[in-house]
């Protein structure tokens, strides 16, 4: 364990080094802050212990410059008569314990073993969290596994698809399908909360989804199979999660679309004579809520070059630094003046917009946006 004084007095840094030592830990001593400081960038400390006024910086000045060099390190202050006061400030700005004057060396070493026990914690800690973030990182490449990894190649059809979890691994869904009929299976979908039950449920609907649709069930009858699935495990949890659904199949020879929609956002489809139509038919509650639920389903016609715009709500309600949100109103506005794009370009748009509107606040929620264009100007 090794310790650095920090003293412009050098009897107490002789005093200090003669007990550390006799207990077995490895002292250095610096007779400035500036000098300690450097010491610390230096050479890797396990405890500081440090004078409160030093002739160069005040304590709560070297707490705050160590704690920039070593996150880690604990700092136990040395103080004065009448400086306890100070001491509390600096506890307050991120020392972890303190020594009066005239310093005890029982009360020191009592301090000093609770504060090797703090460094402990601490280095478990911080052992603990690299092993999560390692592990969170593996789940990450697992669930993009699972996503899309490139759109499919689909004849007179053009696919754009954005998504962005707003953490390590996110519980937003897509996913297209290419079925046995010829058909495109397409579904985005939003857990509620975030992290990782967000993410193992999104896994969970994703196998259902795909195991379904190879079975050639109609969208109604896969977000039911969905729900059934979903039930037992969203109540078994605390804060009882649920996930909104649209699931639809995709004609690309005749436009044909057949979807079915569990509380989702509803999709977009925007024509070149400028009216808009929203999903807004068929469908029910969110999954996960109530088991053995019904839902409906409903038909619409594509037309050669209509865009249709699916997302989750992290896009429309991405928020600013004055807390205004992007908007439905927004992306609706934002893709009828690039109708003309391609899929990709009108996706640029928005993201280039989303993060021009969001500057420097931070992403609370996944954001996932899809967008098909029919180019096919043999659809029937």
């Amino acid at each position: 364990m090794k310790i650095l004084i920090i003293d412009d007095e050098p009897e107490i840094r002789r005093a200090l080094t003669y007990v550390l030592e006799d207990e077995g830990y490895e002292v250095d001593s610096a007779s400035t802050a500036l000098e300690g400081l450097s010491y610390i960038e230096a050479k890797r400390f396990d405890i500081v212990i440090t004078d409160l006024m030093l002739p160069d910086l005040d304590g709560m000045t070297i707490v705050s410059k160590a704690r920039e060099i070593r996150p880690e390190i604990i700092i136990v202050m040395i103080t004065g008569h009448g400086s306890e006061e100070k001491a509390v400030e600096a506890i307050r700005a991120g020392a972890d314990d303190y020594i009066p004057k005239p310093i005890d060396g029982n009360e020191l070493l009592m301090k000093l073993s609770k504060a090797v026990e703090m460094r402990r914690l601490k280095d478990e800690n911080l052992l603990f969290h690299r092993r999560l973030e390692m592990e969170i990182e593996i789940a990450r490449k697992i669930q993009l596994s699972l996503l899309p990894q490139q759109t499919p190649d689909i004849a007179g059809i053009e696919i754009a698809i954005f998504n962005q979890p707003a953490k390590y691994v996110g519980g937003d869904y897509h996913d297209l399908i290419t079925l046995p009929s010829g058909e495109i299976g397409v579904a985005i979908g939003d857990v509620s909360g975030k992290g990782m039950p967000a993410a193992l449920l999104m896994a969970n609907v994703q196998a259902s989804i795909r195991r379904c649709s190879e079975d050639r069930h109609s969208p109604k009858e896969i977000i039911r199979r969905v729900n059934t699935a979903l039930c037992p495990i969203c109540q078994l949890i605390e804060e009882h999660r649920f996930m909104t659904l649209f699931y639809a199949n995709l004609n690309p020879q005749s436009g044909e679309l057949i979807f079915s929609n569990a509380g989702h956002n509803y999709p977009l489809i925007f024509k070149q004579d400028g009216s808009i139509y929203n999903l807004s038919e068929g469908g029910g509650i969110p999954c996960g809520i109530f088991d053995d639920f019904h839902y409906d389903e409903a038909k619409i016609k594509l037309e050669p070059n209509d865009v249709f715009v699916l997302y989750t709500d992290g896009i429309i309600e991405s928020m600013n630094t004055e807390e205004l949100i992007f908007s439905e109103e927004r992306l609706v506005d934002l893709v009828s003046r690039h109708l003309q794009l391609s899929s990709n370009e009108i996706i640029d748009c928005i993201c280039k917009e989303l993060n021009e509107f969001m500057g420097e606040s931070l992403q609370y929620d996944d954001m996932t946006l899809m967008v098909l264009k029919l180019l096919n100007d043999d659809l029937c």
